[in-house]
């Protein structure tokens, strides 16, 4: 019984693994995060910090928040590839 816990919790682990990757070229994959925008007003105010991140759809946006602004205009399903520009 405890074999097949580890073996489904494999697949799982396995599952989320491989469903972040996110082609950014031919033949490059890239891992990407999700942007916490839950939280989030239809025209929120953004801190004046620059924390930059890199989204996947090549755009250097000035911080977490600013991409979010960004899924919500154009309605794309925008990620984070890397914290910093890209």
């Amino acid at each position: 019984m405890a074999g097949r816990l580890w073996v489904v919790a494999l697949a799982l682990a396995a599952l989320l693994v491989v469903d972040r990757g996110v082609p950014v070229s031919g033949e490059k994959v890239v891992f990407s995060r999700m942007p916490i925008c839950e939280h989030m007003a239809e025209s929120p105010d953004c801190p004046r910090t620059f924390n930059p991140v890199c989204g996947t759809d090549g755009v250097t946006y000035e911080s977490e928040c600013h991409l979010c602004i960004a899924r919500m205009k154009t309605k794309q399903d925008i990620q984070i590839v890397k914290d910093g520009k890209c």
